[in-house]
């Protein structure tokens, strides 16, 4: 098992502890009579915030794999010079190197320039190397748009790419585009952890994991199957 394959059961595993105890909450709170753990009287006010919970940590999974997923990509990169790297890959090391110095004044950003061509110019692998996340919240939009910046083969099958398809259920939006906006809503206050899941039930938060995974799972195979290739390296 590769290291991102690792990293993503490891999180899956953690996530499926977390959803057995909103469904032992649930269950106990269906039965009724009193229910507590010590001087705390249990209510459906518990299991709201549990089930928000729930939405903040299936988004980490995302974000944590993914984030994962860079740094391992660029620990493969960075051992082959940048003489051999496609254009792709070369453009997207750019990208970070030209991000670090978009805020800076005019000798700022030539001195980034400059460090950039002194490491191309020696052609040697460049140690520490990192590549930049496309903005915005992680999200099947944007880990496809990073694929897509380094080549990486990425093509769902019909049936995934219907269970990832926008959907009313969903609010318009792909089932990882609600995850990331409802994530956002709750992380950042736009709603409480006790309104936040108000709307779903914990089957609706099972079907948004279960494809959320299953998405996440292709991504890591592409992604691995990039390294694996060494798709990075030009065509001789």
């Amino acid at each position: 098992m590769t290291t991102l394959h690792a990293a993503l059961a490891e999180r899956k595993e953690e996530f499926s502890v977390h959803m057995s105890l909103a469904h032992a909450l649930d269950r106990q709170l269906f039965v009724g009579g009193p229910t507590s753990i010590g001087e705390t009287a249990l209510t459906a006010r518990h299991l709201s915030t549990v089930k928000s919970g729930l939405i903040v940590h299936l988004y980490n999974i995302v974000e944590s794999v993914m984030t994962r997923t860079i740094q391992e990509v660029g620990k493969a990169v960075q051992v082959t010079p940048p003489s051999e790297w496609t254009t792709a890959t070369l453009k997207e090391w750019l990208r970070f190197y030209a991000a670090t110095g978009s805020d800076g004044n005019e000798d700022t950003r030539l001195d980034v320039v400059h460090k950039a061509a002194l490491k191309l110019l020696t052609r040697e692998p460049i140690q520490d190397l990192v590549f930049k996340k496309p903005s915005g919240t992680w999200s099947d939009k944007v880990i496809y748009t990073f694929s897509q910046r380094l080549k990486v083969e990425f093509r769902l099958e019909p049936e995934i790419a219907r269970k990832m398809a926008k959907n009313s259920k969903y609010g318009d939006k792909t089932p990882l585009g609600f995850l990331a906006d409802r994530r956002n809503a709750i992380a950042h206050g736009r709603r409480s952890f006790e309104d936040g899941t108000r709307d779903l039930t914990l089957q609706d938060i099972q079907d948004l994991a279960d494809i959320t995974i299953e998405y996440i799972g292709l991504a890591v195979d592409a992604f691995q199957g990039f390294v694996d290739k060494k798709h990075f390296v030009a065509a001789v």
